[in-house]
């Protein structure tokens, strides 16, 4: 009998643990399962509207717990998907709290987004968001006196690169109108067995020159112009300039 009873009272022992243990693992289980009534909001906004490089300016994002407990985690904020920061917060029951991180401006267009990276109490995958929308970031660049120069600089240089290469077309192309003329050699050879009006050519050409052509030439001279077409063109504008002040 007495062995009867501690049998039965250590069975009853087993399943008392047996069952205590499954509701703690299913409590468990639950709590890390259960959807959390909080998340990040969608929008990020920045202190300033107006944004110039190399401006500090502040990134904001929001975090609402609608929950009854305590909620603690960190926040991450990126720009064009890098990180440049993150934050430690903590959010009370029913509450709304502010994450901020300051941020120096790079000139050009980006994109910024704050996520959350960890909750101490759960997972991040219970909340109802955990990443904000992406937000456009567009700084304008600083605008000094060695920005304007470099940028007429290049713009200066595009647009000579640019026009020596149609003058350079229209150099070989006017090159190619001239006429074409025979060698003194030629023509004495072509004619050493007899006689022009009576003298030899071999007397009249004693070299290989070419003869000379004044439409030929006048090709040269303007594909010369041509090639040299900024200076015409620095010429022109001083004599403007000149003529403009004469009158006054």
């Amino acid at each position: 009998m007495p062995s009867r009873f501690i049998s039965r009272l250590f069975i009853i022992g087993i399943l008392f643990l047996s069952f205590g243990f499954y509701t703690n693992a299913f409590a468990q289980t639950a709590s890390t399962t259960q959807t959390i009534n909080a998340e990040i909001l969608s929008n990020v906004w920045y202190s300033t509207t107006t944004i110039n490089e190399k401006d500090v300016i502040n990134i904001y994002a929001g975090f609402q717990n609608h929950s009854d407990k305590n909620l603690s985690g960190t926040a991450g904020f990126y720009v064009d998907d890098v990180e440049i920061a993150k934050t430690d917060f903590t959010a009370g029951p029913k509450s709304l709290i502010k994450l901020e991180t300051p941020y120096t401006a790079v000139a050009g267009n980006h994109k910024a987004q704050v996520k959350i990276l960890s909750i101490k109490e759960s997972s991040i995958d219970n909340l109802l968001a955990s990443e904000s929308e992406k937000k456009s970031l567009d700084v304008k660049y600083e605008i000094t006196k060695e920005v304007v120069l470099a940028k007429a600089e290049d713009v200066a240089n595009n647009v000579v690169n640019t026009i020596n290469q149609y003058t350079d077309k229209l150099a070989d192309y006017v090159e190619s109108l001239k006429k074409p003329t025979e060698s003194a050699n030629s023509i004495s050879k072509s004619t050493s067995q007899g006689k022009v009006l009576g003298t030899s050519t071999d007397n009249v050409l004693k070299n290989d020159k070419k003869p000379f052509s004044l439409y030929n030439s006048f090709i040269d001279v303007l594909v010369f112009l041509i090639h040299k077409w900024v200076w015409i063109l620095a010429i022109i504008f001083l004599f403007i300039i000149y003529s403009i002040f004469k009158k006054d």
